[in-house]
């Protein structure tokens, strides 16, 4: 009887501490999990605004993001919503329904920042609204590539008032690149954030060769345009 009862004591014991190693292990994984996939929102602005040549009530937003997981991550599967106080979205006939959204780049190492440019078109100027962001980490299929960055500038356009990041890029790679992403944050002289710039564009270049680049934004409103001072710009491609 003694044995028997010190039997299940001691199996007792052993379920208990199981119990505790499994709770443990989904504590650990859990926070692995959210270690992995961690995606931060490090600064973002948006605005209201009107289209000066189709004169459109447009929504703008602007975001840089920092992959602070120590996993390679695609952001590209990031969406936008722009809602009025009581969380319902603006106005059904958005166009589109989802603002576009741009990212570049959208494949970030550990430790690298991300910049997000979007806009949508409502029909008259909204009342309070919110950006609801959701971005959707994964891991990517492909690996990103820096490319290097030279005789980069800053200018608006007197008569448009579109912001430009000028430059060129260089295939610093050893493999022909087919596209390029330019991507970039521009701040004021308190280094206070502004918006961001965004252009894509298909370009054949192998390792060496360059190419001119015009990253630009006409979503942020004049007032805001004359505050900008500095401004940090990437380019970048994807190789499977």
């Amino acid at each position: 009887m003694k044995v028997r009862l010190l039997l299940g004591v001691l199996l007792a014991f052993l379920l208990i501490l199981a119990g505790c190693n499994k709770e443990t292990d989904t504590a650990q994984h859990k926070k692995e999990k959210t270690k992995e996939g961690k995606i931060k929102i490090v600064e973002e602005k948006s605005y209201t605004l009107v289209d000066s040549i189709t004169h459109d009530h447009v929504l703008s937003y602007s975001a840089v993001i920092k992959n602070e997981s120590d996993k390679t991550l695609n952001v590209n599967d990031t969406t936008i919503k722009y809602v009025n106080k009581t969380g319902k979205v603006i106005d059904p006939h958005i166009i589109p329904n989802d603002p576009d959204v741009h990212l570049a780049p959208y494949i970030l190492k550990p430790g690298e920042e991300g910049y997000i440019s979007a806009e949508g078109i409502i029909n008259k100027e909204p009342d309070t609204y919110d950006v609801k962001v959701k971005i959707n980490p994964i891991k990517p299929a492909s690996h990103v590539k820096r490319l290097k960055v030279k005789e980069d500038a800053m200018n608006q356009g007197k008569e448009n008032h579109i912001l430009h990041i000028t430059g060129t890029a260089t295939n610093n790679t050893k493999q022909p690149i087919e596209y390029i992403l330019v991507g970039a944050a521009v701040y004021g002289k308190h280094n206070e954030f502004i918006g961001t710039t965004f252009q894509s564009e298909e370009a054949q270049l192998t390792p060496g060769k360059s190419i001119s680049f015009d990253s630009t934004s006409s979503q942020i409103p004049d007032k805001e345009l004359a505050k900008v001072k500095k401004y940090k710009v990437v380019a970048s491609t994807y190789q499977e």
